[in-house]
């Protein structure tokens, strides 16, 4: 299970925990009668407004001589004897996502996590009356509840969403998809000391307090970008792994391109021109079968697209759920039969990382004839989650490519090839080299899922 697959259930206990507190205004118990002496009120007697909150602390039913009520009358007596941040915190959303329209220092941001995670862990009860007392809108039954720790946390969050410029302000944040998908990876790649236990994190405190330690561990400038994305996504935008997979074609046209390789490698790709394939796009419709696994059954469509006759070929698998929509995009720039980039986004709360080569000797390989019977170790590119650094491949026997798909012209060299994980389990695939045009088709897969078969549906050749 990975931390972020709890993300949701995470931000909607922060979300609440803050709407709650900025409905506090909105609660407040009336201030008490004037004094009076013998049942009649005494003329030109004010009481103070320090001693009117406390009174109206008290009536909530917080003792404001607890510790509880002690930092609960500080906070108001803050609130009342400072206009600007009064207004400020009326200013923030009542009713509804606080985070909307909300724009934080990258500080800012990583602090209202940490106290947030300091929350989740200062008492067992305080996820409960934030998750509670959250939905029922009583703030003052929530500061009589949690522990005085975790009510000081809150206070903090609410002083940080009431600085000045924290409202809709602008900022010189830009970032690219990219930028954010390479941070969200990030984000998912570290393994947190005990993070064995995080099948049995199922509160959304304990993924609060998760997410901080994932967060807290990245180095700049990705810490900043991912909490940048985080805080879209609780405004309630679209984090930037949901945005490729709503548009896949865009990242795969925005990032895997041969003109993004470093130059060392890129200079060892044919000439553009130099290998003319007689197409631009070929699209294959198809389903992959696991009588094993069911689960990893499916529909996919595989789309390759030939950009400048130069060999290099993008790559978008995706596999779509009962909408229509991509669950899962895989994206790969190719040579012949090496990778040189590769990008997984399994789901909106799981990326990989982007894996590179560095140098050329996959090219090189790449450049090999195939003969029946040759060996070729294709270097892959890194990092690899599952730990793989090669793929071996052995050249076996030439078939018709009308055998895989009717209207395919030409031969299809077959290919058995093996990757073995850090773990040490091996992949076995049997796939096949289409001569005409220059592209890889797997067939079978076989791996700790079990054998995987491809079945050919549909081959649409879109012409140069």
């Amino acid at each position: 299970m990975k931390i972020k697959a709890g993300l949701c259930g995470a931000l909607l206990l922060l979300s609440t925990a803050t709407a709650y507190g900025l409905g506090m205004q909105d609660g407040q118990p009336e201030s008490p009668a004037p004094a009076s002496v013998g049942g009649a009120p005494t003329r030109g007697f004010t009481i103070p407004p320090d001693e009117r909150i406390r009174a109206n602390v008290a009536k909530a039913g917080v003792d404001p001589d607890s510790e509880n009520g002690r930092v609960l009358v500080q906070w108001l007596i803050r609130i009342a004897a400072d206009p600007a941040y009064r207004a400020k915190l009326l200013a923030l959303p009542h009713g509804g996502n606080p985070f909307r329209n909300l724009q934080l220092s990258p500080e800012d941001r990583l602090n209202v996590l940490r106290l947030m995670s300091d929350l989740a862990s200062s008492s067992p009860n305080d996820c409960r009356v934030v998750e509670m007392q959250g939905k029922s809108g009583d703030f003052f039954a929530a500061a009589k509840t949690l522990s005085t720790r975790g009510l000081q946390d809150f206070v903090g969050m609410m002083d940080i969403l009431a600085k000045p410029g924290s409202v809709q302000s602008g900022t010189d944040e830009n970032y690219t998809v990219a930028e954010l998908l390479d941070a969200d990876a990030h984000f998912d790649a570290i393994a947190l000391p005990g993070s064995s236990a995080l099948k049995s994190a199922s509160n959304p405190c304990e993924i609060m307090r998760l997410i901080y330690g994932q967060l807290a561990a990245l180095p700049q400038p990705v810490q900043q970008r991912a909490t940048y994305d985080l805080f879209k996504a609780l405004g309630g935008g679209e984090m930037a792994s949901g945005s490729v997979l709503d548009d896949p074609s865009a990242y795969l046209d925005d990032v895997f391109d041969e003109r993004r390789l470093p130059e060392s490698i890129r200079s060892l790709l044919p000439a553009d021109g130099s290998r003319p394939l007689p197409f631009s796009r070929v699209i294959v419709n198809g389903e992959w079968v696991n009588k094993t696994t069911p689960g990893d059954s499916g529909p996919f469509t595989d789309t390759l697209v030939n950009r400048r006759n130069n060999g290099a070929v993008a790559e978008l698998i995706t596999a779509p759920d009962s909408s229509g929509q991509a669950r899962w995009s895989a994206f790969i720039l190719s040579y012949g039969g090496a990778d040189l980039l590769s990008q997984t986004v399994e789901s909106r709360t799981d990326v990989t990382m982007l894996a590179t080569l560095k140098d050329g000797a996959a090219i090189a390989a790449a450049n090999q004839p195939l003969v029946e019977g040759k060996r070729i170790d294709f270097p892959l590119p890194q990092p690899i989650r599952e730990g793989q650094t090669s793929r071996s491949c052995e050249v076996a026997k030439t078939i018709p490519a009308s055998t895989i798909f009717g209207s395919l012209t030409g031969d299809a060299i077959e290919t058995l090839c093996t990757e073995v994980q850090k773990n040490g389990v091996k992949t076995h695939s049997r796939g096949v080299w289409l001569v005409d045009y220059g592209i890889g088709m797997p067939m079978t897969i076989e791996d700790e899922d079990g054998r995987t078969d491809v079945v050919v549906k549909n081959v649409t050749i879109v012409k140069p």
